[in-house]
């Protein structure tokens, strides 16, 4: 049985902000990607979020899933799991050249 996905507002702001950061680049790769996601969290979390393995700067109960864009750029879908609800909450949608300092949720 497939999970709900929830995305929390932080998460869509920040997925947000890469959507147009891709833009600046191409509305092609724009689409690509956002495509790429959508079937991510839709299909891969929705179905067995609990396949990957607990983020390595917080750990559990936090999830993490590396989303990558060519060679250079990747993003950590930080999420949780309740398995009795049969939720995944995405907390963070976070660039991961960023200060590890800066993770917040």
């Amino acid at each position: 049985m497939a999970y709900i996905v929830r995305i929390a507002r932080a998460a869509e702001l920040q997925i947000e902000a890469f959507a147009t950061y891709l833009t600046d680049y191409s509305d092609e790769l724009a689409f690509e990607q956002r495509d790429r996601l959508v079937r991510i969290l839709s299909v891969q979390l929705a179905e067995s979020p609990n396949t990957w393995s607990y983020f390595a700067l917080t750990g559990a109960p936090y999830r993490a899933y590396l989303f990558r864009v060519g060679r250079r750029t990747h993003y950590w879908i930080i999420y949780t799991v309740d398995d009795e609800a049969k939720v995944v909450e995405v907390l963070s949608f976070w660039n991961s050249a960023r200060d590890p300092l800066t993770l917040e949720f």
